[in-house]
């Protein structure tokens, strides 16, 4: 395929992606994202139908998605959920998309334009956050996305967490989702992705650096996890006790400020206070504690199939998923993740030794966004399952050129 083709399929890719959750775009005055969305798929299905080669499926995560639509089917027409049929849906739209990214763009490329597409929204992000503070910036335009959120529109980044008065400007960039722990996980893949695809330590530090300034507690906590799982050796630990020393001094630096500068106040809000414990023993920094009650609850009264009504799971936290969708609903509900350990499993040496370093940094997100049912996650989950089905020469082609990112 030629690079043109090659670079308009990509278009066409991220134009669906980016049309619907978790992107913000579409709530977004205007946004004709129902239209656009059912466009780009059209497309795709016309260029498998106009392709002059054989379209390759992928057998396996065929039958995944067939498995999960019957199960939503069933489960819809058992308790009258409707809602499950997004599901079906979604997962239709997910078939199409894999589909198209396997046959015509390539999940090598597609790995390396979601890297720089997340390192490019952190980089905006990053400036807009210190412009604000320095100079200060007003939202192009605000909306109202749920009812307890509004995204705030900056030029370069949006966020839902944005402070502008005459004593006070800080603000916590989100990229262009919906807030900043949703740019924070989508970071994290990007660093899993990188890892498996390029290893590239440059836009490995990249991505870490920007997505700091999301002050996601979440994200300090899991990046501490892979510094660790990849980069703990002996030889590391002078440098790791030079930044326990910075980060020692920062917060008594910050607990002990008595000054009025609000945006130093914040700051420490954002970060050490978040990390502290109430008087109950739960992190100050838990915004999910009453949900994570609420959903519990749910669960241990439907352990085995869920609530399976609307709008009472609260989501968001470790018991969202199980408390929706039960036990048994939720093996099928995180399919992708079981079929992926799977493969895991079946690997052997150093290989495996990776993969379930990476696996593990995945699911500690279920303590913070366990909701892994939008097309971009499954889409970027299938494509580190993708990469163990590349053949010898392209391993050896990636191996050759890790640093050539």
């Amino acid at each position: 395929m030629s690079k043109t083709k090659q670079v308009l399929s990509q278009i066409i890719a991220w134009l669906t992606l980016t049309s619907t959750a978790p992107f913000i775009f579409y709530v977004w005055p205007s946004h004709p994202y129902k239209i656009l969305t059912f466009a780009c798929l059209l497309v795709m299905v016309l260029s498998f139908l106009q392709s002059k080669k054989r379209i390759q499926i992928d057998q396996n995560i065929t039958n995944i998605i067939l498995v999960q639509i019957l199960y939503y089917a069933i489960i819809t027409s058992l308790y009258y959920n409707y809602s499950n049929l997004n599901f079906c849906i979604q997962f239709v739209a997910l078939f199409i998309i894999i589909t198209f990214i396997d046959n015509f763009i390539g999940f090598k490329n597609f790995a390396r334009s979601y890297i720089n597409i997340i390192l490019i929204m952190g980089i905006g992000g990053v400036i807009t956050l210190f412009i604000h503070v320095f100079i200060g910036i007003s939202p192009i335009f605000e909306i109202k996305y749920s009812a307890l959120g509004t995204t705030y529109f900056l030029g370069l980044t949006s966020t839902n967490d944005f402070y502008n008065s005459d004593s006070l400007r800080m603000l916590r960039f989100a990229g262009f989702f919906d807030e900043p722990g949703a740019f924070a996980l989508f970071s994290i893949f990007a660093i899993i992705l990188n890892k498996i695809y390029f290893n590239n330590l440059k836009i490995e530090k990249y991505l870490i650096l920007v997505t700091i300034f999301t002050f996601s507690m979440a994200f300090f906590i899991i990046i501490a996890m892979y510094l660790l799982l990849f980069y703990l050796k002996i030889s590391h630990l002078k440098y790791l006790a030079l930044v326990c020393v910075g980060i020692t001094a920062l917060y008594i630096s910050l607990s002990n400020y008595k000054g009025d500068n609000k945006s130093l106040i914040l700051l420490n809000a954002m970060t050490f206070e978040r990390f502290k414990l109430d008087d109950a023993g739960n992190l100050a920094g838990n915004n999910r504690y009453e949900a994570s009650v609420n959903d519990k609850k749910l669960f241990l009264e439907n352990p085995l199939w869920g609530e399976q009504t609307e709008n009472k799971v609260r989501g968001s936290n470790v018991y969202s998923i199980i408390a929706n969708h039960g036990l048994f609903g939720a093996f099928f509900y995180y399919a992708f993740l079981v079929y992926f350990l799977y493969r895991i499993v079946k690997l052997t040496g150093e290989k495996r030794t990776l993969f379930l370093k990476l696996f593990i940094l995945v699911v500690a997100n279920f303590f913070h966004r366990p909701e892994f049912s939008a097309v971009l996650i499954l889409l970027v989950i299938y494509s580190m399952i993708r990469y163990l089905d590349l053949d010898s020469d392209e391993l050896e082609s990636i191996k050759i050129n890790n640093h050539q990112y």
